[in-house]
């Protein structure tokens, strides 16, 4: 009996080497596309002194207790920043696939109910049927949204991050879509940084960005 199933084994894993995943369609005339998200819509890490990171936003499980240790922050108005109240913790936004890990689905350990964590996941999904190749035509950034946009660090973040994506495509020109504050930052960029934005920017797609205000 114990032969049989061996024999079993052997045979699927077998098979299972000869089936080879479809490649995915790829249209390499397409221009790059630089995903933004709104407020909240970046995944959040902690890091400690010594390397280690968690994530800390969105977080289901012991979410109360880690945004308490981790994630409390107060703003430093000498430097315009906002900073963990454990001085031993730095918040980071991870680079995983080219940025676009942070702003697809917001806490990845969930089993049960993940479209509820969704950002910009289904967009990333269709694209890639459509022809769009991470890391060549698809992009993300994700940023520490509890800064202000207009802060040094997050714009000269956006700058490296535009000119990567055009270097990446071959010096093709971006096309920028950004939802909610994403757009604030967008626009925060190109009034203080114009001649960067025009020489990397092509179209800019702002969705529900509160340009002017916001009803609360």
């Amino acid at each position: 009996m114990a032969a049989v199933l061996l024999d079993v084994v052997k045979a699927l894993e077998m098979w299972l080497k000869l089936i080879k995943k479809p490649e995915p369609y790829v249209d390499p005339d397409l221009d790059p596309v630089l995903l933004v998200p709104g407020i909240a819509g970046s995944i959040l890490q902690a890091v400690d002194e010594n390397g280690k990171s968690e994530r800390v936003w969105v977080r289901i499980i012991g979410a109360d207790y880690k945004f308490r240790t981790k994630l409390w922050s107060r703003f430093d108005p000498s430097t315009g920043k906002t900073m963990s109240l454990d001085p031993k913790t730095k918040v980071m936004v991870p680079e995983d696939r080219y940025g676009l890990y942070a702003i697809d689905v917001l806490d990845p350990d969930m089993i049960l109910g993940t479209e509820c964590v969704y950002y910009f996941h289904d967009m990333i999904t269709e694209m890639i049927k459509w022809g769009f190749q991470e890391g060549k035509t698809l992009f993300g950034f994700g940023y520490d949204f509890r800064q202000s946009n207009r802060l040094e660090e997050t714009m000269e973040c956006f700058a490296a991050k535009l000119e990567s994506v055009y270097t990446a495509s071959g010096g093709k020109r971006i096309n920028l879509i950004s939802h909610s504050m994403g757009g604030l930052l967008v626009k925060c960029f190109m009034s203080l940084h114009s001649d960067v934005f025009e020489k990397y920017v092509r179209n800019w797609i702002a969705i529900s960005a509160p340009f002017q205000g916001n009803v609360l």
